[in-house]
């Protein structure tokens, strides 16, 4: 038997089902009882933990109004976090008719299609489940819509539960009463600018966040601010609930936690036990034992599986580096793209190998111009793609930090694809020439909001003797983008004042010899041998 294999006692360890953290506003009571009658109705049942959740959702003030306007929820994944959602859609699909009789109109979001339809799906059984259920639709199986991008049900009266994909372009032309967030760590604010809007003009209207801790790769700054609300409980109508270990707020104990403790693993995961896929012995196997590699990294299991997820040190909101990122803002501009032959290319991975950026830079008259390519999850997209880059402008110089692209270095050198090792002295150099000429505004670049956010969260640490170099200060926030367009741009200078090797002097001309060119103790050109 395996040395991480659990004992047989502990397969009997149970999700803790109280939350670590739960923020509630005052209330006059809660409506959660009628929500889980249908839910019973549609012969579903919950866990403790779930019950607790709608019953703080549902909570009612004196005049009848919903009194978290604004609900968040961190929980790992496959706890059963969808049940809570499911539950809640089909409460507000079916029960409390608006007091002016109007139809409701509730919208369910997630980042990525898949998980729309997903959901969409398992409310169509658990409608089609129930024939009290289906009575109520609109010409009964006619009220489900299953067009792709336009899945949902519409009611009789007018209700109507849509399943959307988030975008840019979401809700508009909606009227939203009540939205769900899922994927809460991949809501971006351009998101939410779209979304917000369609409940302006709504009365007693409520938003709904369910997510996990985000990644350095997660546009998860709306999801963060959730978050700072709910762990504050200052707001009057934000309510927060989150299932971890003790501690996992608190930047000065959230590494101290004992993730191999069975204990810990129950606290951020109140579905274990409870769900049938959720098992100690499934998580043993993703965490591995003290020396003992498991399925997912120490890091991640940390974020998905437990929830642990530490404040923001308020020092980081200062000053990091010497870079001064209002003159970095004032030189950004559409037409400072780098998409021509010349440019250099550089390569950065993000801590572990989990993902990879190419940064850009070229030459612009006294300026250098550089600018993010692309950042992308794993690192097997990495030789091809620069492969195709070299192929399309020439070329190019690759940059790189060969002790930070060491997972990517021989499917590099299988494709290839040559490049530019840079040592400590030439990664401190290229900070240095990096702030130096991005103060000195010599630096346009396109308006990437992921490279501002780089630059604005990286702090410095030391390298030996050599200098400075980027470093994250948050966790949540990558510094590949700054330490990409950094070392593009010294891949820049350095080609520059690298001696250009001169051409080969070109082949004597050919020389036309006659037979009677030839002297009487010469070889003979038409009997020499070879």
């Amino acid at each position: 038997m395996p040395t991480n294999s659990p004992k047989p006692e502990q397969l009997e360890l149970r999700g803790r089902q109280e939350p670590r953290l739960y923020t509630l506003p005052p209330r006059a009571g809660t409506l959660a009882d009628d929500a889980l009658d249908l839910w019973t109705v549609a012969g579903r049942e919950l866990d403790p933990w779930q019950e607790l959740s709608l019953d703080g959702i549902f909570s009612v003030d004196h005049a009848g109004f919903w009194t978290c306007t604004e609900w968040g929820e961190l929980v790992a994944r496959q706890n059963g976090k969808g049940d809570i959602i499911t539950a809640y859609c089909l409460a507000k699909l079916f029960l409390w008719p608006k007091p002016d009789g109007t139809p409701r109109t509730i919208v369910y979001t997630a980042h990525q299609f898949k998980t729309a339809r997903e959901m969409f799906r398992r409310m169509r059984f658990i409608i089609e489940s129930a024939p009290l259920l289906m009575a109520e639709l609109r010409g009964g199986a006619r009220g489900i819509t299953t067009a792709h991008g336009e899945e949902g049900f519409e009611l009789s009266n007018g209700n109507r539960l849509l399943y959307l994909a988030r975008s840019r372009n979401s809700g508009v032309g909606f009227t939203v009463d009540d939205l769900v967030v899922d994927e809460a760590q991949e809501a971006s604010v351009s998101a939410m600018d779209a979304l917000l809007p369609t409940m302006s003009s709504v009365e007693n209207t409520q938003v709904l966040f369910f997510g996990t801790v985000p990644d350095e790769l997660n546009e998860a700054e709306y999801w963060e601010g959730v978050r700072d609300r709910g762990r504050a409980a200052t707001s009057p109508r934000t309510g927060w609930i989150e299932f971890n270990p003790d501690g996992s707020d608190d930047p000065d104990t959230a590494d101290k936690i004992d993730i191999y403790d069975d204990d810990v693993a129950a606290a951020g995961n109140p579905g274990l036990g409870y769900r049938p896929g959720l098992t100690l012995e499934q998580i043993t196997d993703e965490r591995g034992e003290p020396g003992i590699e498991g399925r997912m990294s120490k890091e991640s299991f940390r974020r998905q599986r437990l929830s642990i997820w530490p404040n923001r040190r308020a020092e980081v909101k200062s000053k990091l580096s010497e870079l001064d990122l209002d003159v970095w803002d004032r030189h950004k501009s559409e037409d400072a793209g780098v998409a021509a032959e010349g440019m250099v290319l550089s390569l950065a991975l993000g801590r572990g190998g989990g993902y990879g950026t190419i940064g850009k830079a070229i030459r612009v008259d006294e300026s250098i111009a550089v600018e993010h390519h692309r950042t992308d999850r794993g690192t097997r997209w990495i030789a091809d793609e620069l492969k195709e880059l070299k192929e399309a402008y020439g070329n190019p110089l690759l940059v790189l930090d060969p002790k930070n692209a060491a997972a990517v270095i021989s499917s590099l050198d299988r494709a290839g694809v040559k490049y530019l090792a840079m040592n400590l002295d030439e990664i401190a150099a290229a900070h240095a020439l990096f702030v130096e000429h991005v103060n000195a505004g010599l630096v346009p670049h396109r308006p990437q909001d992921e490279v501002r956010k780089s630059l604005e969260f990286a702090t410095t640490r030391n390298i030996g003797r050599a200098g400075v170099t980027w470093e994250q200060s948050d966790p949540t926030k990558p510094v590949s983008m700054a330490q990409a367009v950094t070392w593009a741009l010294w891949g820049v200078l350095k080609s520059e004042a690298s001696p250009k090797k001169p051409p080969p002097p070109p082949p004597p001309p050919a020389e036309v010899i006659a037979r009677d060119d030839v002297a009487q103790s010469e070889t003979n050109l038409a009997s020499a041998s070879f």
